[in-house]
């Protein structure tokens, strides 16, 4: 997965870099010198680095992702979240240097927040956040390509339905196949359902910055043609307009 991710986000691990550096920097910094200013500093970067990383929390291994979340845990101390940041990037494999005073270990703390992370995961992912005033949640997916769109949906059940493509539309498809790319410029998101963060669909949608969900299991099912959906890439939610 280490390669996948350094192999299809490598535009997202460039951007994130200095992101990095600049926190193992304040991190650092703050080893040496336990200020109120240094505090401050790191504090901010932690929580600027944590939503960063968040981007990347659905490809690594289910067991590590509680991590991603610890990281923006304000109520954990420095230390754990540091903890929570090292392990977050080791599963993602990316090398740099690190300057550092010294190591933490998992406290008390750390593991509880971990532990009532990972317990029943399933019950967590299935509930919806509160949906904005006219709005209507559709569908939950995996956030494949961050951002938040709308339009009309045309759904895409064979591939003759590819002609039904339309400027400003949303794709709704059981999977993305290659006829897409020619009428790729006309759409505005995509919600499929089936698929992964790194399926066709996804990463078509990230190099295109266009919003993207995918593995929603009844998008197609669920969705009418022409209806007008909202479809954010963040959350991984798609959702009709009132």
């Amino acid at each position: 997965m280490a390669n996948k991710i350094r192999t299809y986000f490598a535009r997202e691990i460039e951007a994130l870099l200095p992101l990095l550096h600049e926190t193992y920097r304040c991190i650092g910094a703050f080893q040496k010198k336990r200020s109120d200013r240094n505090e401050a500093r790191l504090l901010g970067q932690l929580n600027q680095v944590g939503q960063a990383l968040q981007f990347f929390k659905g490809v690594v291994q289910p067991r590590k992702q509680a991590y991603f979340d610890a990281l923006l845990d304000e109520q954990l101390p420095i230390s754990d979240r540091i903890i929570a940041l090292d392990t977050a990037v080791g599963m993602m494999h990316i090398e740099f240097a690190v300057e550092r005073a010294y190591a933490h270990r998992e406290t008390d703390a750390l593991r509880r927040v971990l532990e009532e992370s990972r317990r029943n995961p399933e019950d967590q992912a299935l509930t919806p956040s509160p949906a904005p005033q006219g709005e209507d949640l559709l569908v939950r997916g995996l956030p494949a390509s961050p951002g938040r769109t709308s339009g009309k949906a045309v759904v895409i059940t064979r591939n003759s339905d590819y002609r039904l493509v339309h400027t400003a539309c949303i794709l709704v498809a059981p999977m993305t196949r290659p006829e897409l790319a020619e009428h790729f410029d006309r759409v505005a998101g995509i919600v499929t359902d089936t698929g992964g963060t790194l399926c066709h669909a996804a990463i078509l949608a990230r190099e295109r910055g266009i919003p993207c969900v995918v593995g929603t299991g009844e998008a197609t099912a669920r969705i009418r043609p022409r209806m007008l959906v909202v479809v954010d890439g963040t959350q991984g939610l798609v959702r009709r307009l009132r």
